[in-house]
């Protein structure tokens, strides 16, 4: 009895945290989204003398492939959204590209490669060229925008996001807002909220049963004996 409630009460507690940390995240997949589905982070400044300002080494896997080039999750595509104000007074220009396009693109030009995020962008900077040929006259990228606002279906592939000024010239300064539709996000919330409180409830009674103590009958106590009634 004592080793039964012992597992129950080693497996219940675990129950009980781990339905706390669906839930909490099931609220937080419902509550983060915007009316339309989107999660924005933003505005961040991002400012070099460089000529571009490159996110690379952005690799995409969405999933194994089946048949027709699909999905077995069914994401062959995850909307996504840049929005770059100017702050110099200069048109923007954002593209995304493959990787060794937008290298061969850049080639000699400076360039402020972004490395991380905290408070502000930290860059890895290379001295160039002060000029490249105006980016929206090429025709490698895969998505692009001359107004500051870019639109992007995300799928796989090896990817470089790239933000110049429209005319090629170096000094780049905006302020960057993301965005993201992540698929089935709500039905993924519903779920892990309804999974986190079925395990909560469950690890609860199994850790009650646990903890719980068995009461021992109290003794009853001999009653004394009557004295013999006497003619």
């Amino acid at each position: 009895m004592r080793f039964t409630k012992l597992i129950a009460a080693v497996i219940g507690v675990p129950l009980v945290l781990g339905g706390l940390a669906l839930t909490v995240f099931g609220g937080i997949a419902l509550a983060v989204p915007d009316d339309d589905g989107w999660i924005s982070a933003g505005p961040l400044r991002v400012s070099s003398e460089a000529v571009a300002v490159v996110g690379d080494d952005i690799r995409i896997d969405l999933g194994n492939h089946v048949g027709n080039g699909g999905t077995f999750v069914g994401w062959d595509g995850i909307p996504a959204r840049l929005e770059a104000n100017s702050r110099n007074g200069k048109d923007v220009f954002i593209g995304v590209a493959s990787a060794p396009d937008v290298a061969t693109y850049l080639a000699g030009a400076s360039v402020a490669r972004i490395e991380s995020f905290h408070h502000e962008p930290e860059f890895e900077e290379r001295i160039g060229a002060v000029a490249v040929a105006p980016p929206a006259d090429q025709g490698f990228w895969v998505a692009r925008s001359v107004d500051g606002s870019l639109d992007w279906d995300v799928t796989d592939g090896e990817w470089a996001v790239v933000m110049l000024n429209s005319d090629g010239t170096a000094g780049v300064d905006v302020s960057v807002t993301g965005a993201a539709r992540i698929p089935y996000l709500g039905v993924i919330g519903v779920v892990a909220i309804a999974l986190g409180l079925i395990a909560i409830v469950f690890g609860s009674l199994l850790t009650y049963y646990g903890v719980r103590s068995v009461r021992t009958p109290s003794p009853i106590p001999p009653q004394p004996a009557q004295p013999a009634v006497t003619a």
